[in-house]
């Protein structure tokens, strides 16, 4: 419950996109990644962020729904260096604009290695 609460807060915190609120800290073979920076909260040891991978080629779900972009609502406990996934939004268009072509709630705690690409965003998250 505590899971779909904040996630549903982190939804409703969307406002008319911006490129300007991306932080690039990222990039890979496949997509260029940005962390949201308006709407990056921090309460005491807790930390939540909006995660946009912006995908280099279209991708397809396994519905065969393509999609441009994909964005991750992310908690981060930092002290213990772990983060879990509250949400994930797949989008037709670049940079989360376009319709939404499949959301998942999701919520396992997982370790957050310093080399991951999840360990470069907890570096500027939980600084």
């Amino acid at each position: 419950m505590k899971k779909a609460a904040a996630f549903a807060l982190l939804l409703a915190a969307l406002p008319a996109y911006a490129t300007e609120i991306w932080i690039r800290y990222a990039e890979t073979d496949t997509a260029t990644l940005y962390f949201d920076s308006l709407r990056t909260r921090k309460m005491g040891d807790t930390s939540f962020v909006w995660d946009l991978h912006n995908l280099k080629a279209e991708a397809t779900d396994a519905g065969g729904k393509a999609y441009h972009s994909v964005m991750y609502a992310i908690e981060y406990q930092c002290r213990a260096r772990k983060r879990r996934l509250l949400g994930i939004q797949r989008y037709t268009g670049a940079m989360g604009k376009g319709a939404v072509v499949e959301e998942t709630l999701t919520g396992e705690w997982t370790p957050t290695p310093p080399d991951s690409l999840g360990g470069q965003l907890f570096d500027h998250i939980c600084e």
